[in-house]
């Protein structure tokens, strides 16, 4: 009976214990994700200092948000080195040349030749003319407007299906390698392979409410593998195939519809924006030559 009551004792403790790591864990994603968002407000407070032509100041508050993070993408490297050339100044020029070089380059050439391999069966489906009966038969659907009977959409129809298989087996590949080795960021691949890898996501378009995709990219978010422009891009395409209903409201637009969010949404749009860590990004629709739709973001 002691030794039961011993052993009850124990397991209690060993689950309180794992619970307590549990809990520290999550936390300390959380104040990651914190860390990343004040980065995000910081470097775009640096950005309006540039603007501002105030490059010392500029230059200071890019390299105090450097801190809050483990790695800085090349994007914003750039901009310090470029403010470094107003200012001539030669030691920060030839930290940021060399650093930019560096990770342009990627450390992991594993994971860099598999994304290369996989970039070359995303673009050969879109090229040629195999790719051409795809958009044949994707526009006869789009519009409705096909005679599913003709040879001409049938054969249009099988090299539309496997487009769309490819682009289904390269994104579950990639989400396999995620699992593995986290986001395919610039750190691992560098800054071309990394753009591929967005790209391919972007043709990922059967994930048509980001059940799949939106879990992976939060979590590339929080731990900075991931620019917000491509986050918030990624998730805003794949809510609908006209493009008229997204979430943030930063994929590129332009169409007979218009866009599902009226003046009075437009505060709350930027307040989710905020949430996410992209400032100062106004919105609009307007009315174009003939009779389209635009949607605009620019910086306040």
């Amino acid at each position: 009976m002691v030794n039961q009551l011993k052993t009850g004792i124990k397991m209690n403790l060993q689950k309180q214990l794992i619970g307590v790591i549990l809990l520290l864990v999550t936390l300390s994603i959380e104040i990651k994700a914190q860390d990343i968002n004040e980065f995000y407000y910081e470097v775009n407070t640096a950005r309006k200092l540039a603007l501002d032509g105030k490059t010392d100041s500029a230059i200071t508050t890019y390299e105090n948000a450097f801190k809050k993070v483990d790695y800085v993408q090349i994007t914003y490297l750039k901009k310090v080195l470029n403010l470094a050339k107003l200012n001539e100044d030669e030691v920060r020029i030839e930290k940021y040349t060399q650093q930019t070089k560096k990770q342009a380059e990627g450390t992991n050439p594993k994971l860099m030749a598999i994304v290369d391999s996989l970039i070359i069966v995303d673009q050969k489906i879109r090229t040629g003319k195999s790719a051409r009966k795809s958009r044949y038969a994707a526009k006869c659907d789009y519009k409705k407007k096909g005679n599913a009977a003709s040879k001409r959409y049938k054969k249009s129809k099988i090299s539309l299906d496997n487009w769309m298989k490819t682009d289904s087996t390269n994104t579950h590949c990639l989400l396999e390698i995620f699992k593995q080795h986290g986001f395919l960021g610039e750190e691992l691949v560098g800054r071309t392979r990394y753009v591929e890898v967005i790209v391919m996501l972007y043709h990922y378009d059967q994930d048509t409410n980001n059940a799949i995709l939106e879990p992976v990219l939060e979590k590339a978010r929080k731990e900075g593998r991931i620019g917000l422009f491509d986050y918030a891009e990624i998730l805003d395409r794949h809510l609908g195939g006209k493009y008229t209903i997204q979430k943030y409201w930063m994929w590129p637009y332009v169409g007979k519809e218009k866009l599902q969010f009226s003046e009075a949404d437009i505060p709350q749009i930027i307040k989710l924006r905020e949430s996410v860590g992209v400032y100062d990004l106004g919105l609009r629709q307007e009315k174009i030559r003939h009779g389209n739709w635009r949607l605009l973001n620019y910086y306040k």
